[in-house]
């Protein structure tokens, strides 16, 4: 019996203490009782990839100019070039890309040039050679070059005259340089501007009047011996990612 009754007391005295123990903790730390608190908003996500725009192996690309001829030689007279004015040119090239930051190929292009002269009159001259293109970058949407080539330049240049057509002509070693930006507009097109100069080293200069012809110095008769040009390139790269 007395046992029974010390584990009673004991029991009341177990509970009691635990119900001051729980209020004791209630008034120390109330937050306990409190609602938990609302969770922060997620951050935003990861902001989206900017498009590498991959470099391709193989480019292909189209030009149309508006050109600025200079003369070499003896400008004025009759059938000289003093007489050319702005022209426009059109042009082609193939280059492969052994890295993203250097390519070789090949181009040609053809100038045509306003004359100040009857109808009949014309001046051209065409280009055709070797390319070196180095990039600046090899990823991103902007593609910036600088370009050199050397190849083999050719004037040509005609009118009526009194004593019937004349001709002149010329051909000689050449070099060039570029440099432009493209814009990636799609994975295989890119459009931008180009600034070139062509040059073209000519001695001697072919002329016909009629049916007569002679070959003198370009300093007597003068030609188109380079011009500048300011052209929109359209560029399709195909092959492997770079």
């Amino acid at each position: 019996m007395g046992s029974r009754i010390a584990a009673f007391v004991l029991s009341l005295a177990v509970l009691a203490s635990a119900r001051r123990a729980q209020a004791d903790t209630s008034e120390r730390f109330p937050f306990l009782d409190a609602p938990p608190p609302t969770p922060a908003p997620l951050p935003p996500g990861p902001a989206r990839e900017a498009d590498e725009h991959p470099r391709r192996a193989w480019e292909a690309f189209a030009h149309a100019d508006l050109s600025a001829p200079f003369c070499r030689g003896d400008r004025f007279g009759a059938g000289q070039c003093a007489e050319t004015g702005t022209g426009t040119a059109l042009g082609a090239a193939a280059l492969y890309r052994f890295t993203p930051s250097v390519a070789l190929g090949a181009e040609a292009s053809f100038s045509h040039f306003q004359v100040d002269a009857p109808s009949a009159a014309y001046s051209r001259a065409s280009w055709m050679g070797l390319l070196v293109r180095g990039y600046f970058l090899d990823r991103g949407a902007l593609d910036p070059y600088v370009e050199a080539g050397i190849g083999r330049g050719a004037v040509i240049a005609g009118s009526d005259g009194p004593m019937g057509p004349a001709r002149t002509n010329a051909t000689g070693p050449s070099a060039g340089a570029r440099v432009g930006i493209d814009f990636w507009v799609t994975p295989f097109l890119r459009l931008g501007p180009a600034l070139s100069y062509r040059w073209v080293w000519l001695t001697d200069v072919h002329a016909c009047v009629g049916a007569t012809c002679e070959t003198t110095a370009v300093s007597e008769r003068g030609a188109v011996g380079s011009y500048l040009s300011l052209a929109v390139h359209a560029t399709f790269g195909w092959g492997h990612e770079m």
